[in-house]
Parts: C-alpha cells; structure tokens; sequence
C-alpha cells in the first residue's frame, strides 16, 4: 500500500513539473508574441506628422565613396551607382546636423537597387544621434529582406523595413524614437558578412548599390 501511495505522489510531482515547464513555455511564447505585436504595430499606427527638408546629394558627405550618375538615368529621379572605394576602412555616406525634436519618431527611407554586378547585394543605412546613440539595420537586396535592426544607446525601438517597388527597386525604410536635437542619416554599400552595427566597416570587396538621391525621406511620426 505504500508503495503505491509513493508511486502516486512521484507520477503528481512529474505532472507538477509538467505543467509548470508548459505555463513557462507559454509565457515565453506570448512575450515573445507582444514583442513582434509592438514592432508589427510601429507600421501600422504611423501617422506622418511632418516631412524634414534635407540637402540636396551634392552637399552630403562622402567617405571613402564615389557617387556617379548612372547612364541608364530615369529624367525625374536620376538614379547614382554609390560605390565602396576602400576594403580596409570604413566606408558611408552621411547627411549630418539634421534638426530635430528629442524624443519623437524618425524615419528615414530611401530607394536602393543591387549593382549589376552582382557585389552589391547589401545595404547599411542608420539614424545617429549624439554618439553612440544610434539604430541600424541592414537590408538584403539580392533576396529583398530584413538582414537585421541593431540599437545602441538611448534609442529605442528601432525598425525597418524593406519593399519591393519593382523593376529590381526597394524602399529601404528605418524608423527610430531619437533623442537628440541634431540627427545623421548614414547609408551605404556593405558586405552583409559583419555585424549590423558596423556594417560600415572593413568588408571583403569593394561594394556598390545603385541609390535614388532623391528619393532620400526623412519623416516626424506619430505612433499610437
């Protein structure tokens, strides 16, 4: 009798443990759901309070690229072939002292092509503001997706996105809650093979994307 008595009360502490394990799975489970409901929802309840005037492609700054207008240029957005001149350093391109409201949302967008040649299949872009606080993320234009979103700092929640807009265009897109009263807006060319929060740096060949300058957007959001 008293074995079975034990039996029973071993199989009731399993069915214990059991049970337990499944509430902390499922915790799991539904944070990590809020979490992809609170990013999913910064796309769905933007509203666009604002379009920030940047300057024109000419005064931007160009560090260890070149910019060359394309022959196969569109007359109403002449696209450019945005290329990395050094392996070695860091490469970008940067819109800087970019006024601003601490504390609202950004985002920045703009529209990107892989090169012709195939080594060109990664893009960088970032909104920084006074260092290190920043957000990146990287896009995979060869496959048209998210590479990764990386936050430093006092930023937060950051997200991107990319869309297809055809003809082998997409709209790079990064949102960022800034706290600062001067932002940067830093893109490029990358490798895809490091880091998303130096994909600026060192890479393995000399990339290039075709850009639309023009097309570069920088919005004041309001998120609900």
């Amino acid at each position: 009798m008293g074995g079975i008595l034990l039996k029973n009360r071993t199989n009731l502490n399993n069915m214990n443990r059991i049970i337990t394990l499944s509430i902390t799975l499922a915790s799991i489970f539904n944070c990590k759901s809020e979490n992809k409901k609170e990013k999913d929802q910064v796309y769905r309840a933007v509203k666009v309070s604002q379009s920030i005037i940047l300057p024109n492609y000419i005064l931007w700054g160009l560090n260890r690229l070149t910019l060359v207008k394309s022959e196969l240029e569109d007359s109403e957005k002449p696209e450019f072939l945005l290329s990395r001149t050094s392996t070695l350093q860091t490469a970008y391109a940067s819109v800087n002292n970019i006024p601003v409201e601490s504390g609202n949302y950004y985002r920045a967008s703009i529209m990107v092509k892989k090169d012709d040649l195939g080594v060109g299949g990664f893009f960088g872009l970032r909104i920084i503001g006074d260092y290190p606080n920043r957000v990146d993320a990287v896009f995979d234009l060869e496959n048209g997706l998210l590479k990764g979103v990386a936050d430093v700092g006092e930023f937060f929640k950051g997200d991107a996105k990319i869309e297809d807009v055809g003809e082998g265009w997409y709209k790079c897109s990064l949102i960022a809650e800034v706290y600062s009263k001067k932002m940067k807006i830093i893109l490029g060319p990358t490798s895809g093979f490091g880091k998303t929060i130096t994909w600026e740096g060192t890479t393995k060949e000399k990339s290039s994307v075709y850009i639309i300058p023009s097309s570069l957007v920088l919005e004041e959001l309001v998120i609900n």
